[in-house]
């Protein structure tokens, strides 16, 4: 007779009363932290308020130390509301715009109060179940009855240590800020599958492989503490770094790297140069400078080819692994001038001498015959000829003696005729450039 499942109603009051006594499991492994909108937190005390049913919630019950403790399967995220409207854990608000709007539940009046207390929910109950079936219940129910989407059901049958990490990542202040998940994406859990995806990255490298996730859910459900805590020191540095980089200026919020694609590629861009053993510098002047040309520049339709390529690539097969690789390549010749503070790299020398002559030679959709001139031309800082010849081969682009960040906003253009007066430089000659497109280093 065990595991025999029952209909009950139980009042309000008896599921404060259970809390109260530390007698109801709110949320065990295999369910998602407490993420509903306010919306949503709303709409349950006016459906309260008005007297309107809600859906069934699932429990099991288990008898311990001589009390009956309820594990809920199914309405955590009800129930969790209703324990906060009684604690005065919010007041009513929009959308609801009932006569109660402002108020918090110590401030409704007495008959109110007892309304709401004893407003009856039906329960499923069963007694018995263990851990497994539990999960087997949760699954059900959301399978058939909510259309669970794919990470919501893994945390049914892949619990373990995998997904708890990543759990914890995704609950970091830092995606609360940068503006990449949406509240409904959180209460999907499909921000701890997109952490998932960035933590099968650090762990299997970056590939296209549709159940990676799964594959790392299943092989590191039972994960060495430290080797994982090692993984989530790797991860949180790199958030720390990205963290740096958008501490001043503009918000990551409010640029093209809060995009899933970009910033998957840019987390990966400075996993690899700290793999290197590459620290990012105090000062970030010329990398955010570079950070806000690629921002305001990277678009389909862009007249810098390149920035045009990296566009496509965002959307034109963005989660295939050569896709992936370019992109993170692309970035990390961007990052490498203030990490590694040299322009020595080859495929980092490669791009960023495209990327400047993609700009120099631009079209100025702008330009109307009486404004600014050409794009192309430049004044060079060692006989001040302003130079507007399209000949690549007869320039360079260099950096001043004692520069420490090699970026593209503090570049500049001279004659390769007048190099010795420039004295010792860092530069790039036209004549050595291989476009990337061409037979250029880095593979797509």
């Amino acid at each position: 007779m065990n595991k025999k499942w029952r209909a009950s109603t139980h009042a309000i009051s008896d599921i404060r009363d259970w809390n109260r006594q530390s007698i109801l499991i709110l949320q065990p492994d295999y369910q998602r932290k407490e993420v509903w909108g306010d919306a949503a937190k709303m709409m349950l005390i006016d459906s309260i308020l008005n007297g309107i049913p809600m859906p069934k919630i699932f429990v099991s019950s288990t008898i311990k130390d001589g009390k009956t403790v309820r594990t809920v399967i199914d309405g955590q995220q009800r129930i969790t509301t209703i324990l906060a409207f009684l604690a005065d854990g919010f007041p009513l608000a929009a959308p609801y715009s009932g006569e109660f709007v402002g108020k918090r539940f110590s401030e409704l009046h007495q008959n109110v109060q007892e309304e709401v207390l004893s407003y009856d929910i039906d329960f499923n109950e069963a007694k018995g179940l263990s851990d497994d079936e539990l999960r087997e219940v949760y699954s059900r129910i959301n399978k058939y009855f909510v259309a669970l989407n794919k990470q919501e059901l893994r945390r049914a049958d892949y619990p373990g240590d995998f997904l708890d990490v990543a759990d914890d990542l995704a609950n970091l202040e830092f995606f609360d800020d940068c503006g990449i998940f949406t509240a409904t994406a959180r209460r999907r859990s499909l921000d701890v599958e997109y952490v998932s995806e960035l933590l099968a990255g650090l762990l299997m490298g970056i590939t296209d492989r549709k159940d990676a996730i799964d594959v790392c859910c299943k092989e590191y459900r039972h994960w060495e503490h430290e080797a994982k805590r090692a993984v989530f020191v790797e991860f949180t540095n790199v958030l720390s770094d990205i963290e740096k980089l958008f501490s001043s200026g503009v918000q990551i919020k409010k640029t093209r790297w809060k995009q899933k694609a970009d910033f998957y590629s840019l987390f990966f861009a400075i996993r690899s140069l700290r793999g290197e053993g590459l620290v990012l510098p105090d000062d970030l002047t010329q990398l955010r400078g570079d950070l806000s040309i690629l921002n305001q520049g990277i678009a389909p339709t862009s007249d810098v080819p390149i920035f045009s390529k990296y566009a496509v690539y965002c959307v034109s097969q963005a989660n295939s692994a050569s896709s992936r690789n370019w992109r993170t390549y692309f970035l990390t010749a961007i990052l490498r001038g203030t990490y590694a503070g040299t322009i020595a790299n080859l495929d980092q020398r490669q791009i960023v001498m495209e990327i400047a002559s993609d700009i120099r030679f631009a079209v100025d959709s702008n330009a109307d015959g009486d404004g600014c001139p050409p794009v192309n031309e430049f004044v060079c800082p060692a006989c001040g000829v302003r130079e507007s010849s399209a000949d690549l081969a007869a320039s360079v682009l260099f950096w001043e003696q004692g520069t420490r960040a090699f970026q593209i906003s503090n570049a500049k253009w001279a004659h390769a005729s007048c190099l010795e007066k420039l004295g010792a430089v860092e530069m790039i000659k036209g004549a050595d450039f291989v476009d990337l497109d061409g037979e250029g280093s880095l593979e797509e």
